[in-house]
């Protein structure tokens, strides 16, 4: 479903990365977590992330700095997937550190690159932003899914994170676009649907995981694929 206000397709469609255009390598979170001593299941990480952005967006209602926030995600996911709290607390700083490497959040859905494609071919401007850790720019290229975006803004190089207006505004100016023209979505409803609405944008959720259907008030989408098609069949 997309928001009753968007009447036509707009001039930019904005993305957020994690869960949005990049998932978590469960695989690689785990072969680190074996690194330090720790064994556990790829599945018990998917079923912990939930609990884990519930953890995160309260830091963000307290703070507004994501980097505030990695930690306690983190730790959450990990405390959630079976890991004592101590030992959590313990793995942060060296989980950190492979993660600057290379991301945990790094898998790309097959359908993606053709859908940002589609959403180009249609003459639709494509951007990121995204609450990261200042290396989004780079991981996107290692993986591939660079060249489709004009701009990425990563909130670790800005100084500013969602759900803060700001971050978007600043998209917006760099890539002069009006808000009412732009379509944002994002994977947290209090960080990314209300954080756009608040810059005056349409803001859409990206729920892979059927995390929110209680709240069919939320304009849902299940990928950033089925957004483009649904995009694709508004009026130009």
């Amino acid at each position: 479903m997309l928001p009753p206000t968007l009447r036509k397709r707009p001039h930019a469609l904005l993305l957020d990365a994690g869960d949005t255009i990049l998932f978590m390598d469960e695989s690689a979170l785990v072969a680190a977590l074996a690194q330090l001593g720790e064994q556990v299941e790829p599945q018990r990480i998917t079923a912990s992330m939930f609990a884990a952005k519930r953890a995160y967006q309260e830091v963000l209602k307290r703070s507004e700095r994501h980097e505030d926030g990695w930690s306690v995600l983190v730790k959450a996911l990990l405390v959630e997937a079976g890991v004592s709290a101590e030992r959590a607390t313990a793995h942060l700083a060296p989980l950190r550190r492979i993660h600057d490497d290379f991301y945990f959040w790094r898998k790309v859905p097959a359908e993606v690159p053709a859908a940002l494609q589609r959403a180009r071919a249609a003459g639709m401007r494509l951007g990121v932003i995204s609450n990261s850790e200042g290396r989004l720019e780079s991981v996107l290229t290692r993986v591939g899914l660079r060249a489709p975006f004009e701009l990425v803004v990563d909130s670790q190089l800005e100084g500013v994170s969602k759900p803060n207006p700001e971050i978007f505004r600043r998209t917006l100016q760099r890539m002069n676009v009006a808000p009412e023209a732009a379509l944002y979505a994002g994977d947290i409803p209090e960080v990314d649907v209300q954080g756009a609405a608040r810059a005056g944008m349409h803001g859409v959720l990206v729920d892979a995981f059927d995390h929110y259907g209680d709240r069919p008030e939320l304009p849902r989408v299940r990928s950033v694929a089925q957004l483009v098609d649904e995009l694709l069949r508004l009026p130009a």
